[in-house]
């Protein structure tokens, strides 16, 4: 019993000492991750008009992908409230598998007071942007995106995940 314990603990420890890295699949910063499995299920927690916009379109940009969205409560939370910070959305990972070091849950939160007054089409841009977080996108620059394209700019507002979105979300999950 001792010797299975002790290989048990050692087997364990070179599990978490070797886990992959959390990395974006392309260029820029992410500190969300990649996702645990293809199937993301997605809880919207009392979201206003605009968040479940931005939900609902987000979901259909990652849809795009080998990740197949669903209604449920186990991996992706969706809240949007007025946080005191400046930013428009912010995604993280709050649970990772302990087996293979992989994202288990995201929270991802819309931030009303900023938001306040943005169209539609900008809470949709910013559904795709902070869903594509958990896709394990990083934030893309105009020089890994020339024409504009992609709603992984943090610095304009594309409506869409691109074809290279999707690619690097294929190639990580």
């Amino acid at each position: 019993m001792k010797r299975t314990t002790m290989v048990l603990g050692a087997t364990l420890t070179a599990v978490v000492a070797f886990a992959p890295p959390a990395v974006a699949g392309h260029g820029g910063k992410a500190n969300s991750g990649k996702p645990d499995n293809k199937e993301q299920a997605v809880e919207s927690n009392s979201l206003t008009a605009n968040g479940k916009a931005a939900v609902s379109y987000g979901r259909a940009q990652l849809d795009r992908s080998q990740i197949t969205t669903s209604t449920g409560d186990s991996d992706i939370h969706v809240y949007d409230k007025s946080y005191s910070s400046s930013w428009y959305g912010q995604t993280s990972c709050t649970d990772t598998n302990w087996w293979n070091g992989l994202c288990d849950h995201y929270d991802v939160k819309f931030n009303t007071r900023t938001m306040s007054g943005k169209s539609t089409g900008y809470w949709q841009s910013l559904g795709c942007h902070e869903l594509g977080h958990t896709g394990s996108l990083g934030h893309r620059s105009h020089g890994s995106d020339s024409n504009d394209n992609s709603c992984m700019r943090s610095d304009i507002w594309p409506k869409n995940l691109d074809t290279h979105d999707i690619d690097a979300i294929n190639d990580n999950v």
